[in-house]
C-alpha cells in the first residue's frame, strides 16, 4: 500500500505536535523541578512520593509526641528531686529536734512542737509538688489527669492518693509507646506517706517514742530510695526516647531522599533535555517544510 503525500505530511505534524507537548512538559520540569505534577503522569514515582509523605507525617506526629514526653519526663525528674530534697530537710529536722521519750520535759515538747510544724510545712510543700500541671494536666495522675492526684484540702485525709492507677502512653515510634509519667501513688506517695507518718511521730500530743520516731525517720530513709529508684527509671526513658527520636530523623531524611529521588529533577538534567527536545522539533519543521513543498512531479519522478 502507498503511502500518499498527506499521509506523510499529517504523521510529520502529528510528531510535531507530540514534540511540542513535550516542551511544554519540560519547560514546565525546568521552572518547577518536578518531574511531575499529577499521578498519571507517572504512576510508580508518584506512589513513591505518595509513601514518603505518608511516613514523613506520622514521623512529624511522633516527633511531637516524643517532644512531649520529654518535658513530662523533665518535669517528673524535677518534682521527684525536690520531693527529696523535702524529705531529707525533715529527716535531719526530725532527728535534731524530736527527742526523748514521755513524759516530755517541757523543752523536749516545745523542740518536737516545733519539728512537727516544720515537718507539716514540708509535708505541704510535697502534696504541691505532686499535684504538678502541665497545661491543663496533672502529670503524675495517670488516667484521670484532669483532677488532682493528692488531696489538697485539709485534714486526715489530706495528702492521699487519689489519682489513676493506669500510666498513659504515647506513641514516639511505629508501635514503640512509653510512658512519660509515673502514676503518683509509684513514688512521690510513699514520700508524702513517710512525711505524714514523720510529722505525726514528732507530734508531742501523740506521745511517741524517741525509738518510734527513728522508725519514722527509716521510713522517710526508705521512700527517699524508691524516688531514686524512680529517678533512675525516668532517666531510662528519657535515654530512649531521645534516641528514638534521633533514628526517626534519619528515617525522615531517607524518606526526604526517596521522595527527592522519585519527583525532583536537576535543573540541569531538565534544561539539556529541553535543548534537545528543541533541536530535534527544529530538524522536523525544515523536514516537514520540504515534505509540504513536493508536488506530484517529485513523486512521479
Amino acid at each position: 500500500m502507498r503511502i500518499t503525500n498527506v499521509q506523510r505530511r499529517e504523521e510529520a505534524l502529528r510528531d510535531i505536535q507530540g514534540n511540542l507537548a513535550r516542551v511544554a512538559e519540560l519547560q514546565r520540569q525546568v521552572a518547577t523541578g518536578k518531574r511531575f505534577t499529577r499521578v498519571e503522569q507517572d504512576p510508580l514515582a508518584a506512589s513513591q512520593v505518595l509513601r514518603a509523605d505518608r511516613g514523613t507525617r506520622a514521623l512529624d506526629q511522633f516527633a511531637k509526641n516524643g517532644t512531649q514526653a520529654q518535658v513530662r519526663l523533665g518535669a517528673e525528674q524535677a518534682v521527684v528531686q525536690q520531693v527529696d530534697e523535702l524529705l531529707r530537710q525533715a529527716r535531719d529536722f526530725t532527728l535534731s529536734f524530736a527527742k526523748g521519750d514521755p513524759p516530755y520535759t517541757t523543752e523536749q515538747a516545745a523542740q518536737r512542737q516545733v519539728a512537727a510544724e516544720q515537718v507539716g510545712r514540708l509535708l505541704d510543700q510535697a502534696v504541691s509538688l505532686g499535684n504538678t500541671k502541665i497545661g491543663n494536666e496533672y502529670i503524675l495522675a495517670g488516667d484521670r489527669s484532669t483532677t488532682p492526684p493528692f488531696d489538697p484540702t485539709a485534714g486526715a485525709t489530706f495528702g492521699d492518693y487519689v489519682g489513676g492507677t493506669r500510666q498513659r502512653k504515647t506513641e514516639i515510634a511505629d508501635g514503640m509507646f512509653v510512658a512519660p509519667n509515673h502514676t503518683g501513688d509509684e513514688a512521690v506517695g510513699p514520700a508524702i506517706a513517710a512525711l505524714k507518718a514523720l510529722r505525726d511521730a514528732a507530734d508531742p500530743a501523740n506521745l511517741q517514742t524517741e525509738a518510734q520516731v527513728q522508725v519514722a525517720v527509716q521510713a522517710v530513709f526508705d521512700a527517699s530510695q524508691t524516688l531514686q529508684l524512680s529517678l533512675a527509671e525516668t532517666g531510662t526513658t528519657s535515654n530512649q526516647v531521645a534516641a528514638t527520636l534521633k533514628s526517626n530523623t534519619l528515617v525522615k531524611n531517607d524518606l526526604a531522599n526517596v521522595r527527592d529521588a522519585a519527583q525532583a529533577i536537576p535543573l540541569e538534567e531538565a534544561v539539556a533535555k529541553l535543548l534537545s527536545l528543541q533541536t530535534t522539533i527544529e530538524a522536523s519543521y525544515t523536514a516537514t517544510s520540504r515534505l509540504i513543498s513536493l508536488n506530484l512531479s517529485d513523486y512521479l519522478a
